[in-house]
């Protein structure tokens, strides 16, 4: 089991009041839930943390035997510069703090975040990062202001117990064929691929290895200040969200590791200000099977098979309760949760000069027709039928312009990816990767709705295609680049606005 530590910088946020929710209840459903939106932004940003977070995890040190104490100290510090075109129809009414889509938008994110780590006998580790962020975008392309602090606040600190280093140093058991560790505090957790859960949550996690089984077992509560994934609920911009999850693994095969796992998420969020007519407790169960490795059989590098192919696979299926639209305890109930995911993909590592890569994915999240919206409760499911929407905790990419969430979608992913100087220049020049994906869309069901307010006309499966060029270049050990491009064209079945989205998005990052 492995779990990289980073941090989830909170997006741009967006007010919507009960007063202007229930005012879309007369409006048709599509045009009213196009206004203001930003979880298209969000996704972008959450896909710029998922690239930088390998590169800025916690590296934890032994202390030499001559010395039982190890203290660390430095700060990270990341400028992000955004642009991106927001084509989509104007909103029908203009209500305070709900904008309009215009023709372009460009920001400004500076983040700085100073940490501290200790380690005791190799057993004990303590790790703490602050953060502090403003985000600035230029003048009128802001979605609710021009400007916005973020922090100070803890983005990362936890404490760790390495249990069987402790038993080998202490004397207190036999240590074999067994490993765990024990993580208490704010951590980045994920389980499976990602899809399910995948988040930075206040947590109690074991991560364990025994003979040829492996797993994780953790409880975590969403942080408070982090956006909820409902933005339709009075007062989002707060999260209070339970987690208990396990995974299993069987690690017994040299070159295939079969898995499941389970995540049941309680919603203990309140709306600010109470809503008297609409019930928003979304309460899922995700059951889930995969297998991951590579396409050779028998034992060691002599397996038979292809060489340098690997895979991987996931399915889940979501069950649970949630609220229809107009829906409360007296007044509807809640509905029953029935939906499924799919994820899988083979990636292939010619052996050439260059470190060349190639993948194709596909992956599938099931949809309900009755959904305008499949995140969010207003203009969601219809009261007394079953909500067959998938909704997870996690992320998948998909594409870094469309940028929709994995809920009522499905995509095929042709991506590859090299390092043109690899071994044949400077070392530093050695070091930058750069790569391409394209994305085809559709979504399962052709009356549903998608993250993207902005695919407006229902009807219709195919929603489009996006090209998308990165180029990652470590300049040193302590200094990246980040160049991620994509342009998104929408189909004309699907969207009333036809026109290409392109996204460009540049980060520097320097780690003292």
């Amino acid at each position: 089991m492995r779990r990289l530590f980073g941090s989830i910088s909170s997006p741009a946020k967006l007010i919507i009041t009960v007063a202007a929710g229930f005012a879309l209840l007369g409006a048709e459903r599509r045009t009213a839930a196009q206004t203001g939106d930003t979880t298209t932004f969000q996704t972008q940003q959450r896909f710029l943390e998922e690239q930088l977070r390998p590169l800025i995890q916690p590296e934890f040190q032994s202390p030499a035997a001559e010395q039982r104490f190890l203290c660390d100290y430095g700060a990270l510090l990341r400028y992000n510069a955004v642009w991106l075109e927001d084509h989509g129809p104007a909103g029908f009414a203009p209500f305070p703090g709900i904008p309009g889509f215009q023709a372009s938008r460009a920001a400004h994110d500076f983040d700085f975040r100073p940490w501290l780590s200790a380690s005791l006998d190799g057993v004990h580790y303590g790790f703490i990062r602050g953060q502090l962020d403003f985000l600035q975008y230029h003048h009128g392309d802001g979605y609710r202001r021009n400007s916005d602090w973020r922090g100070p606040f803890v983005d990362l600190g936890f404490y760790r117990l390495d249990v069987d280093q402790a038993c080998r140093v202490y004397g207190c058991a036999e240590v074999e064929r067994w490993s765990a560790d024990l993580t208490l505090g704010r951590q980045f957790l994920f389980i499976g691929r990602g899809i399910a859960y995948s988040l930075v949550a206040d947590a109690v996690s074991i991560d364990w290895q025994c003979g040829d089984w492996a797993g994780l077992v953790f409880g975590s509560q969403s942080i408070r200040h982090f956006d909820n994934i409902d933005r339709s609920v009075p007062g989002f911009t707060r999260s209070d969200r339970e987690f208990f999850g396990a995974q299993l693994e069987y690690e017994a095969f040299d070159h295939h590791k079969p898995y499941g796992f389970v995540v049941v998420q309680r919603d203990r969020s309140d709306e600010s200000p109470n809503s008297p007519f609409q019930e928003f407790d979304y309460d899922s169960e995700y059951y889930g099977l995969g297998i991951k490795g590579e396409a050779l059989f028998g034992r060691g590098e002599c397996g038979v098979g292809i060489q340098n192919l690997a895979y991987f696979v996931e399915g889940i299926i979501e069950r649970g309760e949630s609220f229809g639209f107009g829906a409360t305890s007296a007044i509807g109930g809640q509905d029953d949760i029935r939906s499924w995911a799919i994820d899988t993909g083979l990636i292939y590592y010619p052996e050439c000069r260059t470190k060349p890569r190639v993948l194709v994915e596909f992956a599938v999240a099931d949809g309900d027709e009755d959904r305008a919206s499949p995140q969010n409760t207003l203009l969601g499911n219809t009261s007394g039928t079953k909500d067959e929407g998938f909704l997870g905790f996690g992320f998948v990419n998909t594409g870094v312009s469309f940028a929709p969430l994995l809920a009522n979608l499905e995509f095929v992913r042709v991506a590859g990816a090299m390092r043109p100087f690899d071994e044949c220049c400077e070392w530093r020049t050695s070091n930058l990767e750069v790569g391409a994906s394209f994305f085809a869309y559709w979504r399962p069901e052709a009356d549903g709705g998608v993250s993207d307010v902005r695919a407006d006309k229902p009807g219709h499966h195919y929603l489009g295609s996006e090209v998308d060029l990165f180029m990652n270049w470590r300049i040193s050990s302590d200094t990246y680049i980040l160049l991620n491009y994509g342009v998104f064209f929408p189909d004309a079945d699907s969207f009333t606005v036809e026109r290409s989205r392109q996204f460009l998005g540049v980060n520097l990052t320097w780690l003292f």
